[in-house]
């Protein structure tokens, strides 16, 4: 699990792609926590896409004594964007969450219980639903499990990734131009999520009760894509790990076909939506007739994708050959786009994002063709690391700016 090509050496790409592709877990000489005023909290970044939550958070090397040295370790976690209302199960249980009163399921357990697809658009948008809410307080939870911490209450720094269009060129007191939060999306961060308290509790089968409170002490946002930036052009301590002075990144997602190109002295940032992302090959195979009515929404349809199989009377059933199918007929439309991008752009180019793992084959196929050189021109991300790239790049961006770097 690597990039195609090699990225920048040191970077925070590069050191992440050599461990996981060495199947062990990325490591950095950093802390695991920041210091914001007076308090010492918990970094936590999530990216909250169209088809999954991916989230991403440091924890202290446990076989690092005390006096060893400064270590941490990455997790990272996906939670596809389905949400169901708990039901009395006998038998074996679920993963279940409770909030406000509310029990909930979410992801792949919401998925088999004919869950709904959560709410799509803007920030604003989503996060007025409050099973969005819900939804993002037990994704928080269930990443800081993953990385070994054991139930409680915890303080965290959460940057949320936003979709780049939210944000906004505004001019300070002085007249100076600066990249900002668009006002609404700012409102709804600070209303729905800054100061939020989260009072989770968490039962499975082993039906051994877990509480968890989190306390969202500051919400720092950061654009979708400048994880992807962060990642490919900074070090863990925060250096410069290239010479580039810019880049497009065309980022390959499940709602949108995004093209972002960053420029870094001055700082600018032009956004654009190239077209539909991966949903659009997810839609051909949900209004495929061999799939009425078993594939039901569209967060079913992208998990297929993923999977490649589908539940239909209750056996697994691969269905490889149909994603092929649709792949071929609407994934190539796809890469023709990401191309057209790639051949226009006079900039480094980065292709990320979830889609990449279903358009790899095609995407390396066309691009071997291609003038541009590999490695020189451009970086295709290997699918699994693209999907958390952003949420990786955004921990680190939250660490760098509660730091002032």
């Amino acid at each position: 699990m690597q990039p195609i090509l090699p990225a920048p050496a040191g970077s925070i790409l590069d050191l992440v792609a050599r461990a996981w592709a060495a199947g062990q877990t990325a490591a950095f000489a950093v802390r695991s926590t920041v210091r914001i005023g007076s308090a010492t909290l918990v970094p936590v970044a999530i990216d909250n896409g169209n088809d999954a939550l991916k989230g991403a958070v440091l924890r202290r090397d446990p076989d690092v004594p005390d006096g060893g040295g400064t270590r941490s370790l990455l997790t990272t976690l996906r939670v596809p964007t389905a949400f169901a209302l708990a039901q009395e199960i006998q038998g074996r249980q679920e993963v279940t969450y409770s909030c406000d009163g509310v029990s909930f399921w979410t992801g792949e357990v919401a998925l088999a219980h004919a869950g709904d697809a959560l709410r799509l658009g803007p920030t604003i948008q989503r996060l007025d639903d409050e099973r969005q809410r819900w939804f993002i307080g037990a994704g928080i939870v269930e990443l800081l499990r993953e990385a070994g911490y054991p139930s409680g209450e915890y303080a965290i720094a959460l940057t949320l990734a936003v979709p780049n269009t939210e944000i906004v060129i505004e001019r300070d007191e002085k007249g100076v131009e600066q990249l900002t939060l668009d006002a609404r999306t700012r409102e709804s961060l600070a209303r729905h999520l800054k100061g939020k308290n989260w009072t989770i509790a968490r039962l499975d089968d082993a039906q051994q009760p877990e509480t968890w409170t989190i306390k969202v002490a500051t919400v720092l946002p950061q654009a979708q894509s400048a994880g992807t930036v962060i990642a490919l052009t900074r070090t863990p301590n925060g250096k410069l790990a290239s010479d580039i002075t810019g880049l497009r990144v065309i980022d390959i997602g499940g709602g949108d076909l995004h093209v972002c190109e960053v420029q870094f002295s001055p700082a600018q940032m032009m956004n654009r939506r190239s077209g539909d992302g991966t949903i659009r090959i997810a839609r051909a195979l949900r209004t495929d007739r061999a799939f009425a009515g078993v594939i039901r929404n569209d967060v079913e349809a992208q998990q297929a994708l993923v999977r490649q199989s589908i539940t239909r009377a209750s056996r697994q059933v691969s269905i490889t050959t149909e994603v092929q199918q649709a792949v071929a007929s609407k994934g190539n439309a796809m890469v023709a786009d990401v191309l057209a991008e790639l051949r226009d752009s006079t900039q480094f180019v980065a292709i990320t994002g979830g889609g990449v793992l279903l358009l790899r084959p095609l995407l390396a196929e066309v691009l071997a063709r291609e003038a541009k050189e590999p490695g020189r021109d451009y970086l295709l991300v290997d699918g699994p690391l693209a999907s958390q790239l952003n949420a990786i790049g955004a921990l680190f961006g939250l660490i760098f700016r509660a730091a002032g770097k």
